[in-house]
C-alpha cells in the first residue's frame, strides 16, 4: 500500500496518534473550498473514528485527437470555457490502452464536481478517460485501501479534527487463509405501516411500529417502538409518529451503529420513513454526520447513502446469493420473502400475519396489538438470522475485490469483476477503458458468440458410470492461453492461437489472467484449510466468494455493456472449451470407454468392463497433455444414472443437463429436472423425486410405478392437502394488461373482485393458485391459495404428476395408461 505524505496540519509531534481498526466506508467532504477524503473507522478499542485525508485530489486523463498544445490546459481563458477557474496540475504521461502505448494528460483538479464539467468540455478536443469513477472509489483504488482488514492508522489531531498521516497494513492480513473477525455495530430493523386500503400511502398512512435488533460493542438487544401502549416487555411507548422516528435515529446514535440492515428496505422501509418525515416536517437523517439520507442509483438498483454508516438491504443480498448459486437451500424458493428465506435457513416457522390485516390488528383489542408487536419484533429477529447467514459471503467479496461494502452489497458479479480490473489497471499503468455508448452496445449485442459443445446422451437407465469435469474450465483456459483484450496481437512472434485463429501474445501477461491466477491459487489454499476446518464459516464464505469472482470473468468479457468487452476473447474461450471437451471425448473412445454424455466442461463415461484404475489412468493421460493451469478431475463413480429424453417424440436424443445419478456413497446428484421450478406443484415435484430415488436406489421400475399409482389414488380420494397443490407463477404486468386469459391471471382477478387481495398486492407478484373443480376451463377453475376450498384431481393427475414422472418412466418403456390403469407393463427392449 502507498504511504501518505505527512499532513500539512500545524502542530507538534505530541498530537500524532495511532489506532488499529477497520475502514468500513469512504466518502468525501468539501470544507473551506478544499476536498477531504473521509474514512469511517471502527477501532479495535470499540470507538468510532472519522479520519480526514487532504492529500488526495480528483483527476482524469485526456488524450487529444490532434495536435493540442499543453499551454491550452494552462490558459485560464480556455479553462474557463470548461466551467472551472483553474486546473491544479497537468502531467504528461504514457499509459497502456488495450496493450498499446498512448500519450495522455493527467489533469488534476481541486474538487470532484469539477471533473464532469471539464471532461465534458474537453471531449470536443479528444477522448477523456476515467472521468466517471466516483471519487471515493478512485481513492480506494489509488491508495490500495484494504477493505474489512485491520490496519494501523497514524493521524494528527487538532481541534477534534483527525488528519491522516499514514495507513499501514497489519502483517499477514493479506493471507488468503487469515480471515480476521470484524465486529461492526449492526442494527436490523423493520417497520409496520397502517394500511386500510392495502398498499400504504405515504401522504396519509402513518408508520405504527418500528422493531429493531442490535449487536453493539459486544451487547445484544431488541425492541419495538410504537405509539400505543402494549403490554409486552420489549415494547417502548412514544407519544406520536414524529417521536417514533426521532427515537429510531437516536438509537442509531446512542448505539453507535455502523451497519443498518433491512429487508427490501431501500424500496420500502427507508423510502417510506423518509417520505413520512417529509409530510411530518421533520428531518429523517440516519447518517453519522448530519449530511442527510439519500437514495442513489447503482446500475439497475437503488441504494441508500448515509455518510458514516452503511445500509445493507438484505433482500438484494439474498437475490445475489441465489442468482450465483451460492446457497442451494434457497434456490428452490418460489419467492424470496423474508418468511420463505428465514424458514429455509433456520427450519423454524416465522410468526406471520396477513399484510391486509395489519390495520385491523392495530385498531383491535389489546391481544391483537400484542400479536402485531410480536410479528413486528419477529421480523427483525428473522432478518438478523438472514443477515448473519449471508453477509459473510458479501464481506469476503468485499475483502477480495477491495471495493466498498456499500457498493458490493448492491453489485452484480460483472460490477465486482469490473472493479477488480480497475484496481489492476491502475497497478499495471493501464488506462481504464470507457463505458460503451448505446450504439456500440447494440452492435455488440447483434454479434453473439458460439457457445459450448454438448454431446447429448441416448435416453435411458445406465449402470456403472464415472463423471469427470474440468476444474474451472473457462478461468483455466484464460490463464493457460493468456486471454485478455490487451494481449490480442497480429504481429507478435510468440503467441497462443485459439481455434478461431485469434492470437494472444506470450511475452506480456494480461490483467485478466493475472487476477484469475491469484483468485484460483487463493481458493486452492482456502479449500485445503476449509477441508481441515469444515465448520469455519469464514473459510467457507471466502471459498464461495473466490469461486463467484473467478467464474464471472468470461461472462464479463462477453457482456455488451462492459468496459473490457472483447468478442475475440469470449469467442476464443468457448472455442477452446469445445476443443478440449471434444478432445477428451475422442481420447476416451480411443481407450475403449463408451461416452454417454458431454456438456461444456464435463463427461460421463460408461465403465462396463473397465476398472476404476482404468478410469483414473484415462484421467492422468488427459492431464499429461493439458496446459499447467488446466486439470480434469474425477467427480465421482456412480452406481446408476437416469438420462431423460427431449419433450417431443420426434427427437429421441437426451436432454441437456437433465439427469440423475446415484453415487457409490448413496449420494444423489440431480440436474435439470422440474424439482426447483416454481410452476410445478409440490405434489408433482415430490412425486418425481420419489420416482427418481426409487429407480436409482432400488433399480426397480415396478416400485416407481407403484409410487405414482398411489399418488394418483390419493388425489382421486381427495386426500392430498391443498398446500401441496399450489402452482406459482409471476404476473409480469398489471391484471388489465393481458390479452390472453391464464390461470394465474384469472385467480388474481377473482381475488381482487372478492376483496381477498388488493390490486397492488397481486400485480407484478408471484401468484400461488390451485385448480379447483368449479369452472369450464382451467383458467376458470383457478383460485388463489387461501380462497380455494377443493381441487380438481384429474387436472393434477394429467397435467402435473403424469408429465413430471413420465419424463423418467418413459425411459423404462412405461406408458401413461399403465400409471392410470392396470394394464400390462412393457418390457425394456
Amino acid at each position: 500500500m502507498q504511504s501518505i505524505e505527512d499532513s500539512k496540519i500545524e502542530g507538534n509531534v505530541e498530537n500524532t496518534k495511532e489506532i488499529v481498526g477497520v475502514i468500513f466506508d469512504i466518502d468525501y467532504i468539501i470544507k473551506d473550498s478544499k476536498t477531504f477524503i473521509r474514512l469511517a473507522v471502527r477501532g479495535n478499542n470499540g470507538k468510532f473514528y472519522d479520519i480526514l485525508d487532504d492529500t488526495f485530489l480528483p483527476y482524469f486523463y485526456f488524450a487529444p485527437d490532434h495536435e493540442f498544445a499543453k499551454e491550452n490546459l494552462n490558459n485560464p481563458d480556455f479553462i474557463k470555457r470548461g466551467g472551472i477557474d483553474k486546473i491544479n496540475e497537468v502531467k504528461e504521461e504514457t499509459k497502456l490502452l488495450f496493450g498499446k502505448n498512448i500519450k495522455v494528460y493527467k489533469i488534476v483538479l481541486d474538487m470532484p464536481m469539477q471533473v464532469p464539467k471539464l471532461s465534458a468540455f474537453l471531449s470536443s478536443y479528444g477522448t477523456c478517460y476515467e472521468y466517471d469513477i466516483p471519487f471515493a472509489k478512485r481513492y480506494a483504488i489509488d491508495r490500495e485501501i484494504p477493505q474489512f482488514y485491520p490496519v494501523k492508522i497514524i493521524y494528527n489531531e487538532n481541534n477534534d479534527e483527525k488528519l491522516l498521516k499514514e495507513i499501514k497494513t497489519i502483517e499477514n492480513s493479506g493471507d488468503s487463509k487469515n480471515i480476521p473477525k470484524i465486529d461492526l455495530n449492526t442494527l436490523c430493523f423493520d417497520i409496520e405501516v397502517y394500511n386500510p386500503v392495502g398498499i400504504p400511502r405515504a401522504d396519509k398512512d402513518p408508520i405504527i411500529m418500528i422493531s429493531y435488533l442490535y449487536v453493539s460493542n459486544g451487547k445484544k438487544g431488541s425492541g419495538v417502538i410504537t405509539t400505543k401502549k402494549i403490554n409486552k416487555p420489549f415494547v417502548e411507548y412514544v407519544n406520536d409518529e414524529k417521536e417514533m422516528l426521532k427515537r429510531f435515529i437516536s438509537l442509531l446514535n446512542d448505539l453507535d451503529i455502523d451497519i443498518i440492515t433491512g429487508y427490501n428496505s431501500t424500496n420500502f422501509d427507508i423510502r417510506y420513513m423518509t417520505e413520512r418525515a417529509g409530510y411530518l416536517k421533520i428531518d429523517f437523517d440516519i447518517s453519522r454526520f448530519g449530511t442527510g439520507t439519500k437514495l442513489e442509483r447503482h446500475g439497475l438498483v437503488e441504494r441508500v447513502k448515509a455518510a458514516g454508516r452503511v445500509h445493507i438491504d438484505a433482500y438484494l443480498v439474498v437475490k445475489f446469493i441465489a442468482n450465483v448459486g451460492a446457497a442451494e437451500y434457497i434456490l428452490k424458493l418460489n419467492s424470496y420473502t423474508l418468511k420463505n428465506v428465514y424458514e429455509a435457513i433456520s427450519k423454524n416457522k416465522k410468526v406471520t400475519v396477513e399484510k391486509k390485516d395489519i390495520y385491523k390488528l392495530w385498531e383491535g383489542s389489546s391481544e391483537e396489538l400484542e400479536e402485531l408487536a410480536e410479528y413486528n419484533m419477529n421480523d427483525s429477529e428473522a432478518l438478523y438470522e438472514v443477515y448473519s447467514t449471508f453477509m459473510p459471503i458479501m464481506i469476503e467479496l468485499t475483502r477480495i475485490s477491495n471495493d466498498l461494502i456499500s457498493d458490493v452489497a448492491v453489485s452484480t458479479t460483472g460490477q465486482l469483476v469490473e472493479f477488480l480490473l480497475m484496481r489492476y489497471a491502475h497497478k499495471f499503468n493501464e488506462l481504464i477503458p470507457n463505458k460503451p455508448e448505446e450504439r456500440e452496445i447494440e452492435m455488440r449485442m447483434r454479434a453473439p458468440i458460439e457457445g459450448a459443445y454438448v454431446k447429448t446422451p441416448d435416453p435411458g437407465i445406465y449402470n456403472k458410470l464415472v463423471l469427470f469435469d474440468f476444474r474451472g474450465l473457462y478461468p483455466s483456459i484464460i490463464i493457460s492461453h493468456n486471454i485478455d483484450p490487451s494481449t490480442i496481437c497480429t504481429d507478435c512472434k510468440e503467441y497462443y492461437e485459439s481455434p478461431i485463429k485469434v492470437r494472444f501474445r506470450k511475452d506480456r501477461k494480461g490483467i485478466v489472467p493475472t487476477i484469475l491466477e491469484i483468485l484460483i491459487n487463493q481458493r486452492a489454499e482456502v479449500k485445503k484449510a476449509y477441508k481441515k476446518d469444515p465448520t469455519n464459516i469464514a473459510l467457507g464464505s471466502r471459498s464461495q466468494a473466490l469461486k463467484i469472482l473467478a467464474n464471472s470473468f468470461f461472462g464479463y468479457m462477453g457482456y455488451a455493456r462492459s468496459r473490457w468487452y472483447s468478442r475475440e476473447c469470449a469467442a476464443s474461450i468457448t472455442a477452446y472449451g469445445r476443443y478440449y471437451i471434444q478432445k477428451t471425448i475422442s481420447e476416451a473412445e480411443k481407450q475403449g470407454f463408451k461416452v454417454l454424455y458431454g456438456d461444456t466442461d464435463s463427461v460421463v463415461l460408461i465403465m462396463e468392463n473397465k476398472t476404476k484404475e482404468d478410469a483414473l489412468n484415462f484421467m492422468k493421460s488427459i492431464n499429461d497433455e493439458l496446459p499447467e493451469a488446466m486439470n480434469l478431475e474425477l467427480e465421482d463413480f456412480y452406481v446408476r444414472g437416469v438420462f431423460v429424453g427431449k419433450k417431443t417424440s420426434k427427437d429421441l436424443r437426451g436432454a441437456k443437463k437433465k439427469y440423475a445419478l446415484l453415487s457409490e456413497s448413496n449420494r444423489i446428484k440431480i440436474r435439470g429436472f422440474e424439482l426447483v421450478r416454481r410452476d410445478w406443484s409440490k405434489i408433482a415435484r415430490e412425486t418425481q423425486q420419489k420416482v427418481l430415488e426409487s429407480i436409482l436406489k432400488e433399480g426397480s421400475k415396478e416400485s416407481a410405478i407403484e409410487i405414482v399409482r398411489n399418488i394418483i389414488n390419493k388425489l382421486r380420494e381427495n386426500k392430498v392437502p391443498l398446500s401441496e397443490l399450489v402452482i406459482n407463477t409471476q404476473l409480469r404486468k398489471g391484471i388489465d394488461s393481458y390479452d390472453a386469459k391464464s390461470p394465474e391471471l384469472s385467480a388474481a382477478r377473482k381475488a381482487v373482485e372478492a376483496g381477498f387481495k388488493t390490486r397492488e398486492e397481486v400485480e407484478h407478484a408471484v401468484i400461488g393458485y390451485i385448480i379447483t373443480k368449479h369452472g369450464n376451463s382451467v383458467s376458470d377453475k383457478a383460485e388463489l391459495e387461501g380462497m380455494a376450498k377443493d381441487y380438481d384431481p384429474e387436472y393434477y393427475i394429467n397435467n402435473q404428476v403424469i408429465p413430471a414422472t413420465m419424463r423418467i418412466l418413459k425411459e423404462l418403456g412405461i406408458e401413461e395408461s399403465e400409471l392410470i390403469n392396470s394394464g400390462k407393463q412393457k418390457k425394456l427392449g
